[in-house]
């Protein structure tokens, strides 16, 4: 039975508790939106003699949240040279002491956010070359420990994605379908991974949204914003399962409240647009039945016509843009 718990398992630990303890308070950092916290959190690891390779791991993951929040790239060099330095560790524990369940999760790690990063980047083959190198990786880690739920995460991610992006080769039997089990993967890593919990409930919101089990997406992630409410990812995660149900009303009241708190804090205006393009879809099925829901489709668009949008931005949201100005 999948339960949402305050205290993963611990029983053969891989990671000291101090450590494990600090890791989670960092995730939680980032799901909050809380960087400059994580960062500093991050640093004061650092700074302790011979700092586990891991750390070096979250660091490239506030990176990523960093360079995700701001819609930019200007952390990548350094970013791509922190997956380099993991590997390396990696590769060090691996020639230390032989087959290392530890080494292979930091292989992994490292591969699927390069991967998710080559991705965004619209870099589609090399995503798909790194996420299979995660995923082999994952796969070595698994066969030395089952019992390493933060591998889970990744290999549970691994096979669930792969079993639906790659549905035709399933059909074909050049591919195993592996939805089931990953999903399990991802219950269990949810249930008792040591620093990986969180991740694993975040994923798990995902799979249930492509499976339409809406009852459950929405039940994780309202769980979720509950445990992180200054953080938007979840506010994300709610608008996206409400639109995916066709429920415009839900879905325009969430959007509504993440372009409010966008606006607060005004960047480079990626997710200005990305709010605006969902509200008017729903203000435009609304007021079908609801007229007054077109007068704030306009007010939407008047809103942002006046903001200072980088010319590098609206080449990337070009198409929404068109939607919601035209």
């Amino acid at each position: 039975m999948f339960l949402l718990t305050s205290s993963q398992c611990v029983f053969g630990a891989h990671f000291p508790d101090s450590l494990r303890s600090a890791l989670n308070r960092i995730t939680g950092y980032i799901y909050d939106d809380r960087l400059e916290q994580a960062g500093a959190a991050i640093d004061s690891l650092a700074t302790v003699d011979s700092p586990h390779p891991v750390t070096t791991l979250f660091r490239a993951v506030l990176y990523q949240s960093q360079m995700m929040a701001e819609e930019s790239d200007r952390l990548e060099p350094s970013f791509l040279i922190l997956l380099d330095s993991v590997e390396t560790g990696a590769d060090s524990i691996l020639a230390a002491g032989g087959d290392s369940a530890l080494a292979w999760y930091l292989i992994g790690q490292a591969d699927a956010l390069r991967s998710l990063r080559l991705g965004r980047s619209g870099h589609t083959w090399g995503a798909i070359k790194a996420g299979m190198a995660a995923g082999r990786a994952y796969s070595k880690g698994y066969a030395v420990d089952s019992q390493f739920y933060d591998i889970g995460l990744g290999l549970g991610s691994y096979r669930y994605w792969k079993s639906v992006k790659g549905r035709l080769l399933t059909w074909t039997f050049l591919l195993k379908n592996e939805k089931a089990n990953g999903i399990e993967l991802l219950r269990q890593a949810a249930d008792s991974a040591e620093i990986s919990a969180d991740a694993a409930v975040t994923s798990l919101i995902w799979v249930y949204l492509n499976e339409e089990r809406y009852g459950e997406a929405i039940r994780l992630t309202e769980h979720m914003h509950h445990k992180y409410p200054h953080g938007l990812t979840f506010v994300w995660a709610l608008g996206e399962i409400f639109l995916s149900m066709h429920d415009w009303r839900s879905a325009a009241q969430v959007y509504a409240e993440i372009l409010d708190r966008v606006d607060a804090a005004p960047g480079n205006y990626y997710n200005t647009i990305e709010a605006s393009y969902c509200l008017i879809k729903c203000y435009g099925e609304l007021a079908a039945t609801d007229p007054p829901f077109a007068d704030m489709a306009t007010n939407i668009r008047n809103h942002l016509r006046t903001c200072p949008i980088p010319e590098e931005i609206r080449k990337k949201q070009v198409k929404k843009l068109s939607y919601i100005l035209r």
